[in-house]
């Protein structure tokens, strides 16, 4: 079992109250004695990479074998630079952060913000360019990769102005930056998900409460630190 909590049914008060309850909560799991609770979130992170990869090696798939047209051309640059290209990782990675968070450490998370991040993500990456998976025909690849045509970049390569390049290149920057940021976000939050689920099980053993709380107290003084 990869989870220290499970989503159960809330059972039924009574009609009267005028408090509306949550359908479902989520409890700790018990465990038998001597079985250790979970505190590696890898099992989350390998299983929606190896998601996220395999829905991108089928939309990458596809869309390579209808790009062979004649006037289709750097057909197997355009190829290497979809499996670079990591906005399905990206996506996995997240999800599976914020499923680490809800299963793992017993923050209360709904569907919808479990998926909203990746659905953000991969949203600007269709807003760049990128085509939805329901589209088959690609037939300008580097649009999705944010890279320029062939021809376009020659044009650059020649021209002598750096601030032509940098007003046509800006757009494309500006989205490597936040690509590079949400990796960041990822590795940084990996590495402090483990360290609280560890701490769970150690300083705040038997403690769920004063563990929860330091988790709320945590995200308010992020939120300030943002705002200054």
């Amino acid at each position: 079992m990869y989870r220290n909590f499970q989503r159960v049914k809330n059972q039924k008060g009574k009609k009267n109250s005028k408090k509306k309850k949550k359908k479902y909560k989520h409890e700790a799991i018990i465990r038998p004695p001597g079985e250790s609770e979970v505190t590696n979130i890898n099992t989350y992170v390998t299983h929606m990479m190896a998601a996220s990869v395999g829905l991108k090696i089928c939309e990458s798939v596809r869309r390579i074998l209808v790009y062979t047209k004649k006037g289709h051309t750097n057909k197997g640059l355009h190829a290497i630079c979809r499996g670079i290209f990591p906005i399905h990782e990206l996506c996995g990675t997240l999800t599976a952060l914020q499923l680490a968070r809800r299963d793992v450490l017993g923050v209360e998370l709904p569907g919808w913000q479990i998926l909203a991040p990746a659905v953000f993500i991969h949203g600007m990456a269709n807003f760049r360019g990128k085509k939805p998976i329901f589209k088959w025909n690609s037939s300008m690849p580097w649009s999705e990769m944010q890279l320029f045509k062939k021809e376009i970049w020659d044009d650059l390569v020649k021209s002598p102005s750096f601030t032509e390049m940098l007003k046509k290149s800006f757009g494309k920057l500006m989205w490597l930056s936040i690509l590079l940021r949400v990796l960041g976000y990822c590795i940084k939050n990996y590495y402090l998900i483990g360290r609280q689920a560890v701490r769970r099980t150690t300083t705040y053993a038997g403690k769920q409460a004063a563990f929860s709380a330091e988790l709320v107290a945590g995200d308010i003084l992020k939120k300030t630190k943002d705002k200054k």
